[in-house]
């Protein structure tokens, strides 16, 4: 099976009247995102995931009034609590066939 992973540039990411290159350079800087490719920031690009996480990053910054380093703890919790909830699904579903 074929995994098709797809591209969002720095400067596609830049359309959004929130997000600018400084914004973004601040998002990988602390650990919220890393880009999937590009050698200098001008080339970065982003999966789709990682674009979620950049948008969600600026939204809690800019709503809470929080800072990067909050901002990063934040979005760790978030990505965490999403994985057990995706582990629990999976868990679940392995109980009830057991069942």
């Amino acid at each position: 099976m074929t995994q098709i992973t797809l591209h969002i540039h720095l400067d596609e990411l830049c359309l959004n009247p929130d997000i600018n290159q400084e914004t973004i350079l601040e998002v990988v800087e602390y650990g919220i995102v890393s880009p999937i490719n590009g050698d200098t920031i001008s080339e970065w690009a982003f999966d789709l995931e990682s674009a979620y996480w950049i948008k969600k990053a600026v939204k809690l910054s800019r709503e809470l009034q929080i800072d990067w380093v909050a901002t990063a703890m934040v979005i760790e919790l978030l990505k965490s609590k999403q994985q057990l909830e995706k582990e629990n699904t999976q868990l679940k579903s392995r109980l009830n066939r057991l069942l």
